[in-house]
């Protein structure tokens, strides 16, 4: 998968959770992983 495909199917999931293109723009990939790890418990 390309980088690009996954930020596109990172943006859509986060959008889909609710998140605004704002918030994302200002999110690191690290702070999705951390978010997407809080989720699971």
């Amino acid at each position: 998968m390309t980088p690009s495909r996954m930020r596109q199917l990172a943006r859509r999931l986060a959008t889909e959770l609710g998140f605004q293109a704002s918030e994302l723009e200002r999110m690191t990939l690290g702070d999705l992983l951390w978010w997407l790890a809080e989720g699971e418990d």
